[in-house]
C-alpha cells in the first residue's frame, strides 16, 4: 500500500476510534472548551500585505530544504497520526518503541496530548479558510503523507504544528531532564510544515500558540496529572531506575532557549527583509490613537501593571491584599521568565530596530538604556505570554481574553519600535518552555491550585499565602556570563581570573 493510501486508511480508523471513545480516553480539552484562536490571534496575512513578505521568504527557504536530510524528515513527519510523534520521542527517550502494547502509560499521555492540540486550531481554521501555499503557488503536495484533501482544509493555524507543540510540551513536563531535546524537536515538527509547502510561516507561528493554549488548559483536567505520574512511573521502570527517582529534581533549572530556538535573524539572513516588513507593518498601528497609547502603556514591566491588565481580563481586582495567591503566582512567573530570557539575551546580541534602522520609538526616555541590551528575545513578550498561559490554567473560562491580552502585550513592543517581530515569536516559544518546566514542579502546582481556589472563592486562609510557597521552585541562575555577555554553562566556567556576570551582577574571579 502506498504511503498516501496508507494515510487514508489510518485516517478512517482514527475517525472511528475518536467517535467510539469517551472524553476521558481521547482528549484533555474538548473542541467547545478550547480557546478561540480566531479571537486571541490576528487574522492571517493577506497576500498584498507587508507581513506576507516573511511568509513568502520562508516558503522559498522551505523549498531549499527539500533535497536535504531535513527535507526527508519533514516529509516523513507529515503524518497526521500520533505515530509520527511516537517514532520521534521513542528515539529521544531511548526506547525501542512507544505504543499501546509496549508503553501503555506513555502512549496514553501522548495520544491525549496529540488530540488536545489537534482540536485547538479548528475554530480559527473554519473562520479563515486560508489558502495553503502549495495551492497559492500552483503546485502539488510534497510531503509523503500529504494529499489534495489539504486543499479543502484551512491553512491557518497549522494543525500539525499545534499538536506537535502540545505533545512536546506535555512530554517535556513529564520528563524535564530531556526538555531541551524534546522541545527542539517539537519546534522543528512545526517548521517542517513550511518545508513541505503545506503551511506558511504565520500558520506555523499561530499553531505553536494554539498548542500552548491547549497545553495550559489541559492542566484543568483532573486526569492530566494522573497521566503524567503514570507515564513517569512507567518510564522509570522501563529504564531500570530506582522507584523513587525524581526526574524533576534531576532536571536542569530552566530550559535553555539557545538549544530550543533558532538563532536570531541576522542582517545577512534572507529573512531579514521579512523582519523589516513586519516592523513597518506594525508601525502603521501608531496612526491608531488607542493602539498607540496601548503600546506606550505596555512598556511597563512592573507587577502592578500585570495585575491591572490581567485582572481586567479576568474581571477581578488583583492586589496583594485581596488576591495574595494570584500575586505570588505572577511574581514567580516574572522571576522565572526573566532568568530564561536573560540567558538567551546574554548568549548573543542583536541590535534593536530603532538602532539598526535609525528610526524612532514611542518611548524615547528608554531608548538609551535598551540600545545596549539585546533585542533577542523580547522580555516583555516572554512575560506577557507565560502569564497569559498560567492564568489560563487558573481561570480557563477567561482564556480567550487572557490570551489576547498576553499576545497584544508582546506585539506592542514591535509597534513601539523596540523589537523585531521574530524576537516576539521566539520569546513566546521560550515562555511555553518555561511554563512546561514549572508545571513539572509540585510547588508550582500548589501556586496554581491556590490561585484557582482564590479565583473561585474557595481560598479562605489568606495568611498562609506568601513568597515562602516558592522555595521549592527551580533556582533562577542558569549560568555565568562573560563581561561581553557570552553565556557560559556551569560546566564550562573558566579557571582564569576575570570579570564575570553571575546572577545579573558583576563578579571578579
Amino acid at each position: 500500500m502506498k504511503p498516501k493510501q496508507l494515510f487514508f486508511a489510518f485516517a478512517l480508523l482514527w475517525a472511528g476510534m475518536m467517535s467510539a471513545q469517551t472524553a476521558t480516553d481521547t482528549v484533555y480539552v474538548f473542541l467547545d472548551d478550547q480557546a478561540d484562536a480566531g479571537y486571541f490571534l490576528p487574522a492571517p496575512p493577506d497576500t498584498a500585505s507587508m507581513d506576507y513578505v516573511d511568509d513568502l521568504l520562508q516558503w522559498q527557504w522551505g523549498k531549499t530544504q527539500r533535497n536535504t536530510p531535513r527535507g526527508t524528515q519533514a516529509s516523513d513527519e507529515s503524518l497526521w497520526m500520533p505515530e509520527a510523534s511516537c517514532r520521534i520521542y521513542a528515539g529521544i527517550f531511548g526506547l525501542d518503541t512507544i505504543s499501546p502494547e509496549a508503553t501503555p502509560a506513555i502512549y496514553h499521555l501522548l495520544f491525549k496530548a496529540h488530540n488536545t492540540g489537534d482540536q485547538s486550531t479548528k475554530k480559527a481554521k473554519e473562520k479563515y479558510m486560508r489558502t495553503r501555499p502549495f495551492v497559492q503557488m500552483g503546485e502539488g503536495t510534497w510531503g509523503k503523507y500529504d494529499d489534495d484533501f489539504l486543499r479543502t482544509n484551512g491553512s491557518y493555524p497549522s494543525g500539525h504544528t499545534s499538536f506537535g507543540w502540545t505533545t512536546a510540551l506535555v512530554l517535556a513536563e513529564m520528563w524535564p531532564e530531556l526538555q531541551d531535546t524534546i522541545l527542539r524537536r517539537g519546534f522543528q515538527f512545526g517548521e517542517n510544515r513550511i518545508i513541505t509547502g503545506a503551511h506558511y510561516q504565520s500558520d506555523v507561528t499561530a499553531g505553536y500558540l494554539c498548542g500552548a493554549a491547549a497545553f495550559a488548559h489541559a492542566h484543568t483536567n483532573a486526569e492530566y496529572q494522573k497521566d503524567i505520574a503514570a507515564a513517569r512511573a512507567e518510564y522509570i521502570a522501563l529504564k531500570g531506575l530506582p522507584a523513587d527517582y525524581d526526574p524533576v529534581a534531576q532536571a536542569a533549572a530552566l530550559p535553555d532557549g539557545t538549544k530550543i530556538l533558532n538563532a536570531h535573524v541576522d542582517t545577512a539572513s534572507y529573512r531579514y527583509l521579512g523582519d523589516i516588513m513586519r516592523y513597518w507593518s506594525a508601525c502603521e498601528w501608531r496612526n491608531d490613537a488607542e493602539r498607540r497609547q496601548q503600546a506606550i502603556d505596555d512598556a511597563n514591566k512592573e507587577l502592578d501593571y500585570y495585575y491591572t491588565i490581567f485582572g481586567e481580563a479576568m474581571n477581578i481586582s488583583i492586589t496583594e491584599e485581596t488576591t495574595p495567591a494570584l500575586t505570588v503566582l505572577l511574581s514567580t512567573l516574572k522571576t522565572q521568565a526573566k532568568a530564561a530570557y536573560d540567558a538567551v539575551k546574554y548568549s548573543t546580541f542583536r541590535k534593536r530596530p530603532y538602532v539598526q534602522l535609525g528610526g524612532s520609538t514611542l518611548i524615547a526616555d528608554t531608548e538609551e538604556y535598551y540600545s545596549t541590551r539585546s533585542s533577542s528575545v523580547s522580555g516583555h513578550a516572554c512575560m506577557g505570554w507565560i502569564m497569559a498561559l498560567a492564568l489560563t490554567e487558573v481561570a480557563p473560562d477567561q482564556q480567550d481574553e487572557l490570551l489576547r491580552v498576553g499576545y497584544e502585550y508582546g506585539y506592542s513592543r514591535v509597534i513601539a519600535g523596540y523589537h523585531w517581530a521574530t524576537d516576539i515569536d521566539a520569546a513566546r516559544l521560550l515562555a511555553c518552555a518555561v511554563l512546561a518546566r514549572l508545571n513539572a514542579n509540585p510547588d508550582f502546582q500548589t501556586l496554581i491550585d491556590n490561585a484557582r481556589k482564590e479565583v473561585q472563592g474557595e481560598m479562605t486562609d489568606l495568611e498562609n499565602i506568601s513568597t515562602d510557597s516558592r522555595d521549592g521552585l527551580p533556582p533562577v541562575s542558569t549560568g555565568v556570563y562573560s563581561i561581553d555577555g557570552k553565556y557560559i554553562s556551569k560546566s564550562e566556567i573558566p579557571s582564569e581570573q576575570g570579570v564575570y556576570i553571575v546572577n545579573g551582577k558583576k563578579e571578579i574571579r
